[in-house]
C-alpha cells in the first residue's frame, strides 16, 4: 500500500513539472525588441524595392511607345514594318535628340527591332546618295537638303550635260520593271530572290519562238545535227564503222561526247581510227593503249593520214608508236608514203627527245605545223632536228615550217639557240607559241624573232615569267611587216605601265608603229601596269587603218580619220587589271562592229554602266562576256541590258547554269 501510494505521488510531481515547462517555453522564443525592430526595418525596404514603381515620365520610359517597345506578343510588334511607322519612328528618334540605344529597353526583340530600323533608315539614305551620283552633276545628299539657288538647277544640268559627253556612259540606266517597286514586304529585293526570277524569266524567253522572215528558231530545241550525234554516242558499241564520208570535225564532236559520258575506250578508239581517214583527233587517250596506237599508225600512214592529234597520250605514244611512222615512211610503193603536214601531241611522257627528232626528220617533206605540250623529255636532239629539217640549204624539197608550239616544255637557253643555229628555218614561220619556257628571256626571245623575218601573224608568250620590257620593244622592231594580229602575254608580271604604254605608243623614234591587233591578253600581269591608258592605247591602235600603220614609225601621231570602222579587238582578256569604265566606252567607239569575247574577270573599277553602254553599243557580234570575280557587277546590268536572251552568254554571274543565262 505504501508502495503504491510514494508512485502516485511521484507521478503526479513529475506531470506537474512538464506543465511548467510548457508552459515557460514561449517565453523563452520570443526575440528582443530592438531585433524585432532591425528586422521589420529591412523587411520594410526589401518589400519598397521589389514592389511596382509609381509611373514616370515619359522621357525617361521612352520603351513604353507603341511603335518600338515590346508591347505584344508577336516578335515584329504592331506593324512595324509598314512605311508609314518607320517614318514616323525616325521622325520621333530626330526631334528627341538622343541616341536611341540608349533609351530603349534591352529585350532581345526590342533590340532586333532597333537594328532593322536603323538599317532601314540608312538605307534610305544610301538610296538617296544612289540617286544623286546617278544624276552625275556632283552634288552630295548635305548639299540637296540645303537651301538651293534658282540657277543651281541649270548649272547642275550644264555639268551632267559636259560629263555625258566625256564620259557617255554615265547616263547609261538598265531597264528596270514597276513590280519591284510595288513591293513592300522586301522580299523581291533580295538577291537571291532576283537571281532565281532572272533565271527563270530567261529560261522562258529562250523557250519562246522567234519568228524572222518565217524561219522558226527555238533555242531549247537542239540541232538535228546534235540529235544524230546523241544517237550515235547512245548506240556506239552497236557501231561497227563510220565510214570515210564522216570527215574530221563529226568524228572529234563524237569523241568528245563519249569522253564526256564516259563511254571512251579502246573499242571506240578502234572505230573512230578506220582506214582511210585524213585527221585522227583524240582528245582523251587515257583509255588506248600503246598497241592499239601502233597498229591504227600502221594502217593510217600508208592510207594517207595527214594529220596526228593527240591529246593525253603519255601511255600510248612512245618508241614504239614513233617506229610505226618511220617505218611507214619508205620509198617503196608498197609500204606508202608519210603525209603528215601537222603533228600535235599533249602530255606524252614516255617520248623520248631522239624519238621526237626522229618524227619531225621522217616528216620534215610535208610537216608544215609542230606542236608538243607537256613532253618533259624533249632536248637538244628535237631542236637540232627542226633547224636541220626545215633549212633551205640542207633540205631543199621541205615545206616551209607555218606553226611551231613548244609549251610546258623544260628546254634550256642552249635548246632554244640550236633552233637557230639555221639562218633560214624559222622564216615562213606565222605563229609561235612559248608558253611556260622559263628559260626564255628577252635577248633570246629577239633572236627567235629575228629569224622570223617579219611573217609572224600569232606571238603567245604568257607564263614566261623572265621576260621584261624589252621583250615588247623586240616585238615591235619585228613586226616589220605589220602582220601580227594575235599577241597573248598572259602572267608576266615584269611588265611595267611605261613599257606597255611605248608598245601601244604611235611615233616613237626608232619603233616601227603598233600592231593593229585582233587578239589581245594582257590577264594576269601586274594590276597597276595594265591600267586605263594601256588598254586605250591598244584599243585605239587596233582600229587604226593599214596604210596608217605602215612606214616604219614616220607617222607621229594618228586621228579620227585614220581610224577604221571595219577594224578593231575581236577577243580582249584583260583580268585582273584596273580597267574602267573609260576602256569600256573606247571599246564601244573603236570596236562595236568587232568585238566578239571580253574578259574582265577581277577587275573591280569596272561598273554597270560601263558594261551596260558597251553591251548598248556593240553589235550581235558580240556573244561572250566573262566576268568572274566582279562583285560590284549587279543586277542593274544583269537584268538592265539590252541584249537579254539574244545571243550573249555572260560567265560568272550565276554560279549554276552560266551559260544557259543569257
Amino acid at each position: 500500500m505504501n508502495n503504491t501510494s510514494n508512485n502516485r505521488n511521484q507521478r503526479s510531481t513529475a506531470n506537474d513539472n512538464n506543465h511548467n515547462e510548457n508552459a515557460e517555453q514561449p517565453q523563452q522564443r520570443s526575440l528582443p525588441e530592438n531585433l524585432r525592430r532591425r528586422m521589420r526595418s529591412v523587411a520594410e525596404r526589401e518589400a519598397s524595392r521589389l514592389a511596382r514603381p509609381a509611373q514616370l515620365p515619359p522621357k525617361i520610359l521612352s520603351h513604353a511607345s507603341r511603335l518600338k517597345s515590346a508591347v505584344t506578343s508577336t516578335p515584329t510588334g504592331i506593324q512595324f514594318f509598314s512605311p508609314m511607322v518607320s517614318s514616323n519612328s525616325s521622325k520621333f528618334n530626330n526631334s528627341s535628340g538622343r541616341t536611341t540605344a540608349g533609351e530603349e529597353w534591352c529585350g532581345p526583340f526590342s533590340v532586333a527591332r532597333q537594328m532593322i530600323a536603323a538599317r532601314e533608315e540608312a538605307k534610305l539614305k544610301r538610296e538617296r546618295e544612289v540617286e544623286l551620283e546617278e544624276k552625275g552633276d556632283g552634288e552630295t545628299l548635305e548639299n540637296f537638303n540645303k537651301e538651293q539657288h534658282p540657277l543651281d538647277f541649270i548649272v547642275r544640268e550644264t555639268t551632267l550635260e559636259q560629263k555625258s559627253r566625256q564620259n557617255p556612259s554615265i547616263v547609261w540606266k538598265g531597264k528596270t520593271t514597276s513590280k519591284d517597286d510595288q513591293d513592300e514586304s522586301g522580299k523581291k529585293q533580295n538577291l537571291y530572290y532576283k537571281r532565281q526570277r532572272r533565271y527563270k524569266e530567261q529560261r522562258q524567253k529562250h523557250q519562246q519562238v522567234e519568228n524572222d522572215d518565217a524561219l522558226v528558231v527555238n533555242s531549247n530545241i537542239p540541232s538535228l545535227f546534235d540529235l544524230c550525234i546523241k544517237f550515235i554516242v547512245d548506240n556506239f558499241e552497236n557501231v561497227e564503222a563510220l565510214g570515210v564520208m564522216v570527215d574530221s570535225a563529226i568524228r572529234r564532236k563524237i569523241c568528245e561526247q563519249l569522253v564526256t559520258t564516259g563511254t571512251f575506250n579502246g573499242a571506240a578508239f578502234d572505230t573512230l581510227a578506220e582506214e582511210g581517214i585524213e585527221t585522227l583527233e583524240i582528245t582523251d587517250c587515257t583509255q588506248v593503249t600503246q598497241e592499239q596506237m601502233v597498229e591504227a599508225l600502221e594502217k593510217l600512214i600508208p592510207s594517207g593520214l595527214r594529220a596526228l592529234i593527240l591529246t593525253y597520250c603519255g601511255r600510248c605514244f612512245g618508241t614504239k608508236a614513233v617506229d610505226a611512222i618511220v617505218n611507214c615512211t619508205s620509198p617503196s610503193p608498197s609500204m606508202g608514203h608519210n603525209h603528215l603536214f601537222a603533228i600535235s601531241i599533249s602530255g606524252a611522257y614516255l617520248l623520248k627527245d631522239i624519238d621526237a627528232a626522229r618524227l619531225v626528220a621522217c616528216s620534215a617533206k610535208t610537216l608544215s605545223s609542230i606542236e608538243f605540250k607537256a613532253c618533259p623529255l624533249l632536248g637538244s636532239e628535237f631542236c637540232n632536228q627542226v633547224a636541220l629539217s626545215f633549212d633551205s640549204r640542207m633540205n631543199p624539197t621541205a615545206v616551209p615550217l607555218l606553226e611551231l608550239s613548244l609549251q610546258d616544255v623544260p628546254l634550256s637557253k642552249e635548246h632554244l639557240h640550236l633552233l637557230l643555229q639555221s639562218s633560214d628555218a624559222l622564216r615562213h614561220l606565222k605563229n609561235i607559241s612559248l608558253r611556260h619556257v622559263e628559260s626564255l628571256d628577252d635577248m633570246t626571245l629577239l633572236s627567235i624573232l629575228e629569224a622570223t623575218q617579219g611573217n609572224l601573224e600569232g606571238i603567245d608568250l604568257s607564263h614566261d615569267i623572265h621576260l621584261t620590257d624589252d621583250a615588247l620593244s623586240s616585238i615591235r622592231c619585228s613586226n616589220s611587216k605589220g602582220k601580227l594580229k594575235s599577241l597573248q602575254l598572259s602572267g608576266i608580271k615584269n611588265f611595267t605601265a611605261a613599257g606597255l604604254e611605248a608598245f601601244f605608243t604611235f611615233g616613237i623614234d626608232g619603233l616601227r608603229n603598233p600592231p593593229t591587233l585582233r587578239t589581245l591578253d594582257l590577264s594576269d600581269c601586274c594590276y597597276e601596269s595594265v591600267n586605263e591608258t594601256v588598254v586605250n592605247l591598244a584599243i585605239a591602235a587596233s582600229a587604226v587603218k593599214q596604210s596608217a600603220s605602215e612606214g616604219g614609225g614616220k607617222k607621229k601621231h594618228h586621228n579620227s580619220s585614220e581610224l577604221s570602222a571595219l577594224g578593231g579587238l575581236v577577243s580582249l582578256d584583260v583580268s585582273g587589271s584596273s580597267v574602267t569604265d573609260k576602256n569600256m566606252e573606247h571599246l564601244a567607239a573603236y570596236c562595236s562592229s568587232t568585238l566578239r569575247e571580253l574578259r574582265i574577270n577581277f577587275c573591280p573599277l569596272v561598273s554597270d554602266k560601263g558594261l551596260g553602254y558597251l553591251v548598248e553599243k556593240c553589235g550581235n557580234q558580240f556573244v561572250f562576256l566573262d566576268i568572274w570575280g566582279d562583285a560590284q557587277i549587279s543586277d542593274t546590268f544583269l537584268d538592265g541590258h539590252d541584249r537579254i536572251g539574244q545571243g550573249l552568254v555572260i560567265e560568272g554571274a550565276w554560279m549554276k547554269h552560266s551559260s544557259k543565262i543569257h
